[in-house]
């Protein structure tokens, strides 16, 4: 329900409306990033809610952010065709007030947030990167709005308060799993980890990871580091290769995944290599061979024989009529929208002060399984791991 907001000034609104790429009202209408559907859905509403959306519309991962506000926008559609966000008897139209691009930019993020929380809103949806959450949650806890980040998986990110939860599992969880793959499924005794230390994902992510490993007496491991725009990883593998590696891991973002893939691979380690969830997305056209043997924790199987994601799968290629854009980024946005109106619902309101507490004793059966939500408002739900045949995604099994 529309609640107005002190100290809002409307020409202050309007001026942002023209300057962010996400611009206002429904849902990125700027021709510039025709990203998704807006089509209306009329009914007999008896108000309006809003939320509002944070990705990576543009940039180096805006293969993520395509599939993030599609998935949003088509949460949003179901929701609206099904009767809107049932509260006390009544019936409320939901509505994106703005989807706004971060860039995958931390500082660009921060103002994404900025503008998202110019609006009456009861809660904001993103983002992806790690970086760029964290860039804006601590002011959310402080304001009182209402977060669920769909794709960021840093440990720290649900700790900053009870008003940010994320849809995704955490590196908390998500780091020993991929230790426990690479241990107990490929029963590695000797790793090498290679990891972009200046990525708040990559470096939480292995040092969850490493904190696992330094439990098991029998395992050795070595650290290397490198950043984000590297694109020569020889020395590290040569090290990796030297220190008699049985396993790599690799657990950085998915535009580096096939050229870290193909120069192991020729440097002649033929050992499995995994990653995280932000594999998602990888391109192997040209790479297929180099794939066998290679691993990543999902959140989602896209190929599953179940009803939610044969569903969404459906609809999603119906609405934007291809698969363009259809990722787990895409069914984690979709999920996330489903289950904050789900928590609305149970709590019989939209006040986000009332709705943190509904996401807590929440169970929603997710595309990724059921979620239930621990005292920090971490997602608790299964892993998935997915390989390549002959480049091809592949469901492998869960953890």
């Amino acid at each position: 329900m529309k609640r107005m907001r002190k100290g809002i000034a409307l020409l202050s609104t309007v001026a942002m409306c023209g300057a962010m790429i996400a611009g206002c009202g429904e849902t990125v209408k700027d021709e510039s990033t025709p990203l998704a559907s807006t089509a209306e859905v009329e009914g007999d509403f008896d108000g309006t809610i809003s939320i509002a959306g944070i990705a990576p519309l543009t940039g180096s991962f805006a293969s993520w952010g395509k599939g993030a506000i599609n998935g949003y926008n088509l949460a949003i559609k179901q929701i609206n065709e099904a009767g809107g966000v049932k509260l006390d008897g009544k019936s409320y139209k939901l509505e994106s007030a703005v989807f706004a691009d971060d860039k995958s930019d931390a500082t660009e993020a921060a103002s994404a947030y900025n503008n998202c929380a110019s609006y009456d809103i009861s809660a904001v949806i993103g983002s992806c990167s790690s970086s760029c959450t964290m860039s804006f949650i601590e002011s959310a806890q402080d304001s009182g709005m209402l977060v669920i980040t769909p794709y960021s998986t840093n440990a720290a990110i649900c700790k900053t308060g009870d008003y940010i939860f994320r849809e995704c599992f955490s590196d908390a969880n998500q780091g020993p799993t991929l230790a426990k793959l690479a241990t107990e499924e490929f029963k590695a005794k000797n790793v090498a980890i290679v990891v972009a230390e200046d990525s708040d994902y990559c470096a939480g992510l292995a040092e969850q990871m490493e904190g696992y490993l330094d439990t098991l007496g029998d395992v050795t491991y070595e650290h290397y580091g490198c950043v984000e725009t590297d694109t020569d990883y020889t020395a590290q593998i040569s090290k990796a290769i030297e220190q008699g590696a049985e396993a790599i891991i690799y657990p950085n973002n998915y535009d580096t995944v096939p050229n870290f893939i193909q120069q192991a691979r020729d440097a002649g380690f033929d050992g499995p290599i995994m990653g995280g969830d932000a594999w998602d997305g990888t391109d192997t056209a040209g790479y297929e061979d180099k794939f066998a043997n290679t691993y990543y924790l999902a959140h989602v199987d896209l190929s599953a024989d179940t009803d939610e994601v044969k569903n969404f799968v459906s609809d999603y290629k119906a609405e934007y009529g291809s698969e363009d854009g259809l990722n787990a980024v895409a069914s984690l946005y979709y999920d996330s929208v489903k289950m904050l109106v789900k928590a609305m619902e149970e709590a019989g309101s939209d006040d986000p002060s009332v709705v943190k507490d509904a996401l807590l004793k929440i169970s929603y059966d997710s595309m990724g399984g059921t979620i239930t939500y621990d005292e920090n408002g971490d997602a608790v739900k299964p892993f998935t791991i997915e390989t390549f045949d002959n480049g091809a995604l592949t469901y492998y099994g869960s953890f």
